[in-house]
């Protein structure tokens, strides 16, 4: 009896060494960040239905920074964009750097409407989208 009760101890000993060894540090590391938008060029008018490009200049702060998603808001005609970036791996210099995507805006009906990109924490790059009906 005594006998048994070493071996299902030693057994229990072995099995959760095991799960403990098999952990994830060999697995790249993935973590999101708000990147801040440093430069917004595109056209500020447009007709209704006309899609719009926008290109976008934005900070990450080293190598393995790469472009995400989008985050947007929008209330009335107001849309707020938030660049989200993602860190993946760990053979990552310290240089900050800055990248560059692009940004689609399209309207269905005619008006004036707001843009704003996040330029930092609480400011924003605004630009203002005058949208006509086709004549």
């Amino acid at each position: 009896m005594k006998n048994l009760k070493l071996k299902v101890v030693a057994l229990v000993l072995f099995v959760s060494a095991g799960f403990t060894s098999c952990s994830k540090d060999d697995e790249p590391s993935l973590v999101t960040k708000t990147a801040f938008v440093t430069v917004v060029e595109g056209a500020e008018t447009a007709t209704v239905n006309q899609e719009l490009t926008f290109n976008l200049t934005y900070s990450v702060e080293n190598n393995c920074g790469v472009f995400n998603k989008f985050i947007e808001t929008t209330a009335e005609k107001t849309t707020t964009v938030v660049v989200q970036t993602k860190y993946e791996g760990s053979n990552c210099t310290t240089d900050a750097a800055t990248k560059t995507t692009t940004y689609q805006f399209k309207a269905t009906a005619a008006g004036t409407y707001m843009l704003k990109f996040q330029k930092n924490a609480t400011e924003y790059i605004t630009k203002t989208i005058v949208v006509t009906t086709v004549s």
